[in-house]
This record gives structure tokens, C-alpha cells and sequence, in this order.
């Protein structure tokens, strides 16, 4: 089973997810960016799975801007995950905004991830 985890808002998740990449970067298996065009791109910190299958997917919500001069948190992703040679993917993926819910769009994205061998399939 795979969850979506969000973390908090504002730099809040990025100091969360810089801590979650340091205190747990053997347990990680890619790092995913998902871009949509003229809106925050969302990130995606895909952990190996856990007892009973669980698989934790880490995000920061469409909280990663992408004009050319707000990149700050997108450059210290990158950095981390570069330091621990995590594998990162760039995708562009239809809007959330085409969805009733924030988790009806995570539904979606775990789907697009599974056939994009990105995430195990369904046991």
C-alpha cells in the first residue's frame, strides 16, 4: 500500500524533508518532481516499503516554485539529493486543480507512477 504523506506548509517541509533525506537516505529509493505548467511543481520522496508492504510517499504539495526567480527550494532538493546519490525524476502532470480533491489527485499520481515502474504494482 502506498500513502501519501504530506509535509507541513510554508519552509517548514522543506527543513522536515532535508531531515527525512539525511537521518534516512539508505531507505529512499527516488526522488520525483512533478511539474505542472504555470503552477508550484509538487515533490515526491519515494521511500522503500516497510513492513506489511506500506510505502511512504513524502510530498510537499505544490509547494516547489518554478519561476526563474523562486527556485530556492527546488536547488536544495537537489542538493540532498545529490549528496546521498538519490535517483531524481522530472515528469509534467495534468493539474490538481482537474480533480475534486487532493487525494482523488494522489490516487491518479500513484497510478502514473506504478506504470511508469516508479512504484511497485498492487499485491
Amino acid at each position: 500500500m502506498q500513502k501519501f504523506i504530506r509535509l507541513g506548509d510554508g519552509y517548514g517541509d522543506i527543513f522536515e524533508l532535508e531531515a527525512l533525506i539525511e537521518y534516512n537516505h539508505q531507505r529512499i529509493k527516488s526522488g520525483i518532481y512533478l511539474h505542472v505548467e504555470d503552477e508550484p511543481s509538487t515533490f515526491v520522496l519515494i521511500m522503500e516499503p516497510v513492513r506489511g508492504n506500506f510505502q511512504a510517499l513524502y510530498t510537499i504539495y505544490r509547494g516547489i516554485p518554478m519561476t526563474t526567480r523562486h527556485q530556492q527550494k527546488y536547488k536544495i532538493i537537489n542538493e540532498s539529493l545529490e549528496k546521498y546519490n538519490i535517483q531524481k525524476v522530472e515528469m509534467t502532470t495534468r493539474t490538481p486543480a482537474d480533480f475534486y480533491d487532493s487525494e482523488q489527485y494522489f490516487q491518479y499520481m500513484i497510478g502514473v507512477l506504478r506504470l511508469n515502474h516508479l512504484l511497485p504494482p498492487m499485491n
